[in-house]
């Protein structure tokens, strides 16, 4: 891979090779040895492509991207696998959470008929709609503090995809 348009792209976006090394999840000496022109492995590639927002194909002039052309698809069907099944175990834990959310939410309104007081009645009820209200920003928290954090771990090369939780136009096309 001699050579890249990382740098161009890097100071372009205003970002230092310390900046980008941070979001791509990689050392800074990654990130000084691809400038220089070292080669790099499908998930190098992967993840300074997806922290400068722009495909693999992307990192290479015109000219160097068709020699690297069988590297470039790797890396694409590589990110795309971890796209795919990151998406899975996200639409996994959606399923679920529903589940639970409206077992209880029947649970809690079952509640209501074994309540002989009108008062006590008239509280729970309030409950029971706070609690359908309560239950999505907790849904929200999960997918932000526990759910993503993991996945993003599991999926390396995901982390910076801002469409990593939803199907994108190929998936769709696929499924």
């Amino acid at each position: 891979m001699v050579n890249n348009q990382i740098k161009q792209l890097r100071t372009a976006r205003h970002l230092s090779q310390e900046q980008l090394a941070e979001k791509a999840k990689v050392s800074v000496r990654t990130i000084q040895r691809l400038e220089a022109g070292d080669d790099a492995s499908i998930s190098t590639l992967n993840l300074v492509a997806g922290a400068l927002d722009v495909q693999v194909g992307d990192l290479f002039p015109k000219t160097a991207a068709l020699k690297q052309q069988a590297k470039i698809q790797s890396a694409d069907e590589l990110l795309q696998a971890q796209l795919h099944q990151r998406h899975e175990e996200y639409k996994n834990f959606k399923r679920i959470y529903n589940t639970c959310y409206i077992v209880v939410m029947l649970l809690w309104g079952c509640l209501f008929s074994l309540v002989h007081s009108s008062v006590i009645s008239s509280i729970m009820g309030v409950l029971w709609i706070g609690g359908w209200m309560a239950l999505d920003p907790l849904k929200k928290w999960l997918e932000i503090k526990r759910i993503s954090p993991k996945l993003d771990v599991k999926y390396p090369l995901t982390v910076n995809r801002l469409d990593k939780n939803q199907l994108n136009k190929k998936q769709r096309a696929k499924a």
